[in-house]
């Protein structure tokens, strides 16, 4: 059966429409990468025009579908199958489009570009990792100078305590690990090398992790090398503000 253009239009319009609102969830679910986020965004507003223009439509809505396409490598499970679905029926109205269309290579360039925009400012701007190393002291008995730091977990002794002073307030890291323990027992040391991996996006940090302590990697950027239980954070002194950690 050949659909009429009307019922075209109204299939491919309510076909974005669904497909946008899926996006909007993306900042739930979260994006491996920050260029994910225009690109898929960018089908809310063409969903709109698919109900009008849908060869227009159909050239500017190229780029966003290769990011999604993209995007379908880091899915599973039941939101794989759901994206897998959505770009195959996807992929057939903007070939349709395309096809009996004119004028649609301009807004196709534009399209990708906005594609490649997209993929080089995450790459130049966010995401940066750096490395900061600190000398911390020791605790081996989980016992800081602003008192015992209690173990998060059920059981087993109290926690491996590693801690600075910055101004009035310590920033510490915490870690369930018998190895971490037994190493800097045997060294008998008050003060360990720490290195730290911070992230950031356009110039502000956003997050951070423990690379090493005292030469022992537990992480290498955002991929985990050796798996600790581990929690941190600053503890004011006295209650005043104090400086950042970092």
């Amino acid at each position: 059966m050949i659909l009429k253009p009307d019922s075209s239009r109204i299939l491919a319009g309510t076909l974005f429409t669904i497909g946008a609102g899926c996006l909007a969830l993306l900042p739930l679910l979260g994006a491996p990468s920050f260029w994910y986020f225009p690109c898929g965004y960018a089908l809310v507003p063409l969903c709109l025009v698919w109900w009008r223009r849908p060869s227009l439509a159909a050239a500017l809505s190229v780029g966003p579908l290769v990011a999604s396409a993209v995007l379908v490598r880091d899915s599973s499970g039941a939101w794989l199958a759901t994206w897998a679905a959505f770009l195959l029926a996807a992929v057939i109205p903007v070939l349709i489009e395309l096809r009996k269309g004119q004028g649609w290579k301009l807004p196709l360039i534009l399209s990708l570009s906005f594609l490649l925009a997209s993929f080089c400012t995450d790459r130049l701007f966010t995401n940066k990792a750096s490395i900061k190393t600190f000398q911390m002291d020791v605790a081996l008995d989980g016992h800081a100078p602003w008192g015992d730091v209690g173990p998060e977990w059920e059981g087993g002794p109290a926690p491996l305590v590693l801690y600075r002073r910055v101004g009035t307030s310590y920033c510490y890291e915490a870690f369930k690990s018998q190895e971490l323990r037994d190493r800097l027992a045997q060294e008998h040391r008050n003060s360990v090398t720490v290195e730290y991996n911070l992230f950031s996006d356009f110039g502000r940090e956003r997050s951070y992790n423990v690379r090493s302590v005292d030469g022992v990697v537990l992480t290498n950027g955002q991929r985990v090398v050796k798996d600790v239980w581990q929690f941190g954070g600053q503890v004011l002194a006295d209650g005043a503000p104090a400086p950042s950690c970092w």
